[in-house]
């Protein structure tokens, strides 16, 4: 099984941001989530290439879907 420690990681600082972005809403929070959510992004679409239907990197993926819904509800309240 392939460890995803660098995206666990970078997952977990997305949310963070996200949350901040909930608690202090500021352009400096929502741009600092959006940042932390492209990252994970793309080091998902990386795995993706590589490693096709593993079931931990969904499941990543489908935590990064629920913190950019989240951040779209704070998009929202601006």
């Amino acid at each position: 099984m392939n460890s995803y420690t660098h995206i666990k990681e970078a997952l977990q600082l997305a949310e963070q941001a996200v949350y901040q972005g909930q608690l202090n809403l500021n352009g400096t929070n929502f741009q600092n989530a959006q940042m932390h959510l492209n990252i994970v992004q793309q080091q998902i679409n990386e795995q993706k290439e590589a490693a096709s239907g593993d079931k931990e990197l969904r499941r990543m993926e489908e935590h990064l879907r629920h913190l950019r819904e989240a951040q779209q509800a704070i998009q929202q309240n601006f």
